[in-house]
């Protein structure tokens, strides 16, 4: 008894020095990871002017992507390196066959969330079209450009600007003209149709968590956080789980195919039918959104390359695959469709990157999950599953290759759903892990993502700043906000008929000011088209160029009365720089560094040097071009 005491005191010591060691190691790393991304890219300012905070304030985002990589890279290696243990290499496994073990509580909860999306997506429909209020701003650019497609028959990406896969383009005017016949508004069919893509997003995350190997415990409390957070109230199409998840569960139905495929004893239609399966993958997730569609094409080819150790004719099989796709994308798309992605990926639109709770969360996500995945399906698996490796490496390839989308324009919703599938991950990871991990993990996701979004939503929206929900009068304060931003009143008929005057009427902001008035417009095949709605998509010199050029073509504009007067010259950075205060909920105090392009303020100038008010109707002012003035004279 008296021979182990020293020994025990040697191992204790032993034991401190190595928790001193790695608490070292990991606050270098901390604080390196700090300046790689929140630091670095102040050194290396964008160069391309720009519509982006961005390029405002000096930050390359894409210095802070490249250091991300980096990062992950660096510790995939280490763990490589120090990890010596094989058969004790943390990994996710997916169960192979059909049948799940105790999967119905799991079933039990997709019904009920599925219940919950519909009664909400009605309930944001009602809200929607008796107030209108500023937070359905992304349905009412889009609702426009359905408009356009039904009525006008201008086709997307060429004739009118598209920013989102042709499912999520023609979906609501498809579902218009299956519902017409039953009475259906276009308003009415845009939100049935933002509630099918959104409960095949939950299908995803359900297909995913499904044939997981997890408690099924953990597999609802995941399923239910990752549901109830991906519910985006701003109802925009762009904001489906539907997008964001699909790539995930792409990788797992061909991963299945290509079991299937190898179970078939090489028989030639078991590999025509794999690829077949890999071939319908890559278009569907294409047809979503070139993001999704690249993220996906990139993550199965690391599968393909891992599985080569295998057999090679996944590899083979996976190349057929993305050649047909490729060229079928040639003959079947327009070029203007990935023209979104090079617009995105030269900057348009960033934020730059603050310590706030989302991105912090996001980031340890991403470091936690994202090196276990790459270094167990690179090193020889213990137990001899490399099917099961290559599955692993190449969900940790489409996280990290989803990643831009995130730490792009990184406010909370865009860091939310590009997040989301390496947050499902890292809960599968931690529930086999540790319960009490899972549960912190669980816990951090729902404060962030579901609770202190909301806080933001009620702050930008709603002008209700968090100190506000912590008064005494917090309801009375809260409701009197909410009805001020209940929209604007309605121009009744008579008013409206002022218009019918007027053989065309140009909309150049399109989606402000009062929606009914653009939907009388409309309605009696008044507008006249441009290539933009308002602003959506103007992020360089050139497309405000086009913008510009399409808005002087036009003699007569309907404008909002506070967008027909010439705009004093702002602070190019002032408006950005309150946006991230409230966006982020971060004390941001950032230095101009640069005058970015101000679409907003540009087309107000030139109306204002191109066009004379001759008429006000409600609120709403009809401008006609100096150059074609006639004796009409102006009618305040």
């Amino acid at each position: 008894m008296v021979e182990s005491t020293p020994v025990r005191l040697l191992t204790t010591r032993f034991s401190l020095v190595r928790v001193a060691w790695n608490g070292l190691w990991a606050t270098l790393f901390a604080l390196s990871a700090y300046y790689i991304l929140f630091r670095l890219p102040f050194r290396f300012p964008p160069q391309q002017r720009l519509m982006s905070a961005s390029y405002a304030f000096g930050f390359n985002n894409g210095i802070a992507i490249l250091g991300t990589t980096a990062l992950l890279g660096t510790l995939t290696l280490l763990r490589l390196l120090l990890w010596r243990d094989k058969s004790a290499e943390p990994r996710i496994e997916f169960a192979v066959g059909c049948t799940v073990p105790r999967r119905r509580s799991l079933i039990v909860a997709l019904a009920l969330i599925g219940l919950l999306y519909a009664g909400l997506t009605f309930a944001m429909y009602l809200y929607d079209i008796r107030s209108e209020p500023r937070l359905m701003w992304e349905t009412r650019h889009l609702l426009h450009r359905t408009w356009l497609m039904d009525v006008y028959g201008l086709r997307p990406y060429t004739e009118v600007a598209a920013e989102y896969g042709p499912i999520l383009t023609y979906a609501p005017l498809y579902m218009y003209r299956l519902l017409k016949p039953f009475g259906a508004s276009h308003e009415l069919a845009y939100f049935a149709c933002h509630l099918l893509l959104n409960l095949a997003g939950l299908w995803c995350v359900y297909y995913v968590l499904a044939r997981a190997i997890m408690p099924a415990s953990a597999r609802v409390v995941a399923f239910s956080i990752l549901a109830v957070a991906g519910f985006g109230l701003w109802m925009g199409v762009n904001g489906v789980l539907v997008r964001y998840l699909f790539p995930f569960a792409s990788l797992l139905l061909g991963h299945r195919a290509v079991i299937w495929a190898l179970s078939g004893r090489g028989r030639t239609v078991c590999w025509a039918g794999a690829a077949v399966a890999i071939l319908m993958l890559l278009f569907g997730n294409i047809l979503l959104s070139s993001d999704a569609g690249v993220a996906f094409a990139l993550a199965w080819l690391g599968y393909a390359l891992l599985m080569v150790r295998y057999d090679i004719r996944v590899l083979a099989v996976s190349l057929v695959a993305l050649v047909t796709t490729v060229l079928f994308c040639w003959l079947l798309l327009p070029a203007a469709y990935y023209e979104t992605l090079l617009r995105f990926s030269e900057g348009a639109n960033n934020l730059p990157l603050l310590p706030a709770a989302h991105l912090l969360l996001y980031i340890l996500t991403m470091f936690v999950v994202v090196p276990p995945l790459l270094a167990v399906s690179v090193r020889e698996p213990a137990t001899g599953d490399i099917l099961g490796a290559a599955l692993c490496g190449a969900m940790g390839v489409l996280c990290v290759v989803m990643a831009p989308g995130a730490l792009g324009r990184c406010d909370p919703p865009h860091v939310l759903f590009f997040g989301m599938g390496a947050s499902m991950l890292l809960m599968i990871w931690l529930a086999n892990i540790s319960r009490r991990l899972f549960a912190a993990y669980a816990i951090a996701y729902a404060g962030v993502f579901i609770v202190l979004m909301q806080v933001v939503n009620l702050q930008v929206f709603y002008r209700i700043p968090p100190g506000m929900l912590l008064s005494p009068h917090v309801v009375a304060n809260v409701t009197q906000k909410f009805r001020a931003a209940a929209g604007t009143q309605h121009l009744d008929t008579a008013t409206l008929s002022a218009l019918d005057r007027y053989p065309r009427l140009g909309l150049p902001f399109a989606s402000f000011g009062d929606p009914a008035v653009e939907r009388y417009v409309l309605s009696r095949h008044q507008l006249q088209p441009e290539y933009y709605v308002a602003f959506v998509g103007v992020y360089t010199a050139a497309a405000l160029k086009r913008k510009l050029r399409d808005v002087g073509a036009m003699e007569y504009l309907l404008v909002p009365g506070g967008f027909a007067s010439r705009p004093a010259r702002p602070d190019p950075c002032w408006g950005y720089l309150r946006s991230l205060r409230e966006w982020f909920l971060y004390p941001a105090n950032l230095p101009c560094r640069a005058d970015p392009l101000d679409p907003n303020s540009s087309v107000k100038s030139f109306i204002a040097d191109h066009y004379t008010p001759i008429q006000r109707v409600g609120s709403w002012v009809v401008l006609r071009r100096i150059s074609s003035a006639s004796t009409m004279r102006p009618d305040h």
